[in-house]
């Protein structure tokens, strides 16, 4: 049960649970949205409450079952199932299977049926669970949550100087919007977000200049909020691409032997690249500025006395390279390929700082030369 609710788990069973799971959510948040219509509600409003009720019930079961298999995970303490089950209430995911039955709780209370629908809304979080994209933003977020909470600090800082300023400048002018730092308050919000509906506006020569300056300090502190995100994000992407990288590069045979220093350092060279089946990798005749290293899949070397079949664990692509002339065959992938991609650039540099590896490489290419006469016209 733990696998079959488990996001990771690629069984058809699991998969099937996924499927149901989202059909239900997207159902049943488009029937709270349609509800909302007088018309729609009036033509179908106890179908729209059979599928609020279904998916509401379906979401219960699911949070007991997690909560019973909580013991399961690989974090919790064997003989202690309790513990785990505490444990897994207080976590993201626990907290949100639990918002998601605040439609329940509502209705337990006497809420209007409007309200417990509208509560359903929080049904969205449900797809986060699933959703890697999602998650990455959550580790940005936690990754920055240092220099976040600077920006955020300043922010409030300039916020309330501003509504202070402000109300000094123009109480005795507008009483009605800035006779108190409260009722300030949203004119800086407004200017300083650079929104400016103009509802609220300084007359005296002060109250603008002050205006001016907390626009631009409005500027300033969500250029630097877009900056932090920015390098974080790019951080996090990185880190994901490296983990790829080093998962690919480990699963080739020629570098199983190098050690991990040595594919820690490849991992930073390398780029992974999806090639689907017939696809032309690389053509007779052109420029060759980079080489191929097969991860899974097949390809195809083009040669007058026929193709040469290479497979997972080997390259291609190195005698361009090594020699500096054009590819002299042509390539192309027999089979849906995973490859990894050595640019000429990284293959220099990697050939200074990791000349054993470089060895091999040239010593295959010279020893494809060799034979190339008989096998390329």
């Amino acid at each position: 049960m733990y696998d079959l609710l488990s996001p990771d788990t690629a069984s058809w069973p699991a998969r099937l649970f996924r499927v149901a799971h989202h059909a239900l959510a997207a159902t049943g948040l488009l029937a709270l949205v349609l509800d909302t219509v007088p018309s729609v509600e009036t033509l179908a409003g106890a179908e729209l409450g059979l599928v609020f009720d279904l998916a509401l019930a379906f979401f219960l079961a699911e949070y007991f079952l997690r909560l019973w298999v909580a013991r399961e995970a690989p974090w919790a303490t064997a003989g202690r199932p309790w513990r785990a089950r505490r444990h897994w209430i207080v976590t993201g995911s626990g907290l949100i299977d639990l918002l998601a039955l605040l439609p329940l709780a509502a209705l337990a209370a006497g809420a209007p049926v409007a309200v417990v629908h509208d509560l359903g809304m929080v049904w969205i979080l449900k797809f986060g669970r699933y959703s890697e994209g999602l998650r990455l933003v959550g580790r940005v977020l936690y990754n920055a949550r240092g220099p976040l909470e600077s920006v955020l600090l300043a922010f409030l800082l300039v916020l309330l100087l501003a509504a202070t300023f402000e109300h000094l400048a123009e109480g005795g002018r507008q009483p009605e919007t800035f006779g108190s730092i409260p009722q300030a308050l949203w004119w800086a919000v407004v200017t300083l977000t650079t929104t400016g509906y103009g509802d609220v506006v300084p007359v005296t020569p002060l109250g603008r200049v002050i205006g001016g300056v907390v626009m631009i300090c409005g500027i300033g502190t969500f250029a630097f909020l877009a900056g932090v995100l920015a390098n974080s994000f790019a951080q996090e992407m990185h880190r994901r691409e490296f983990l790829r990288t080093w998962d690919l590069v480990a699963r080739v045979p020629f570098f199983h032997s190098v050690g991990a220093p040595v594919i820690a350092e490849v991992a930073k060279q390398l780029r992974p690249r999806d090639v689907t089946a017939g696809a032309v990798v690389a053509r007779r005749g052109e420029r060759g500025d980079c080489m191929y290293f097969i991860v899974s899949g097949e390809v195809a070397i083009q040669l007058d006395s026929g193709p040469l079949l290479l497979g997972e664990g080997q390259f291609f692509g190195e005698i361009s390279l090594v020699t500096g002339s054009p590819r002299n065959a042509t390539v192309v992938a027999r089979s849906a390929c995973q490859l990894l991609v050595l640019d000429i650039a990284d293959f220099r540099r990697l050939a200074a700082q990791q000349p054993d590896l470089m060895r091999a490489i040239d010593e295959e290419a010279r020893r494809r030369l060799a034979h190339a006469p008989a096998r390329v016209s």
